[in-house]
């Protein structure tokens, strides 16, 4: 029970220390300006792209989720969040929506707060393109992302194919499969993007 209440106080002093301010920052990353930034001691900025609906979480490193809410479509681009309530740990800050995925890790102890940049990862939804009939290519454009996969289902969402994804370009050959639509997905465990596709001989 006492945990239970440690993490609620932690989980709405999070909450409703989270504002909107106006400043965004590109750190030349593949998600084009996402990014955590420290503003002061213990308080951290999440850059988001404008005009984007992203979700956002708080992890701990045992994956309890400590905080999760939306940035809503805006024209502001930064979530602030004060994490003077949290012990010393590790912790992950999230931002997904359609198009990307980002997960910046950072480390609290005593009353400082680092932001590593060597613990982020991120990703942007693939592209998918033919190039040849019926043989298409995989670009997964992502940063120190290790592990990703790729699953094709039928129509009937039959699992047809499923490949680990080293990289950041695939080639799959479904010159064997009937005709008919085809769904990839694509990503690690954390985040999947679908695609889809018509096989025609």
């Amino acid at each position: 029970m006492k945990q239970f209440r440690l993490s609620i106080a932690i989980l709405l002093s999070v909450w409703g220390l989270a504002g909107m301010g106006d400043a965004k920052a590109d750190n030349g990353s593949v998600t084009n300006g996402v990014n955590v930034e420290k503003s002061e001691q213990k308080k951290v900025r999440l850059n988001t792209q404008v005009g984007a609906t992203v979700d956002v979480a708080i992890i701990d490193a045992d994956g309890n989720v400590l905080y999760k809410g939306v940035v809503a479509k805006s024209k502001q681009g930064t979530t602030s969040f004060n994490l003077n309530s949290l012990p010393d740990g590790q912790y992950y800050i999230t931002a997904t929506n359609d198009t990307y995925w980002m997960s910046q890790g950072i480390t609290i102890k005593g009353n400082a707060l680092i932001v590593d940049e060597h613990n982020l990862q991120q990703l942007t939804q693939p592209t998918l393109t033919a190039y040849e009939k019926n043989k298409f290519e995989v670009n997964l454009p992502a940063k120190n992302v290790e592990e990703a996969s790729v699953a094709i289902y039928d129509a009937q969402n039959v699992l047809v194919q499923a490949n680990a994804f080293k990289g950041s370009v695939g080639r799959f050959d479904l010159s064997g499969l009937p005709d008919g639509a085809y769904t990839f997905i694509v990503g690690p465990s954390q985040k999947q993007f679908t695609s889809r596709i018509d096989i025609k001989h």
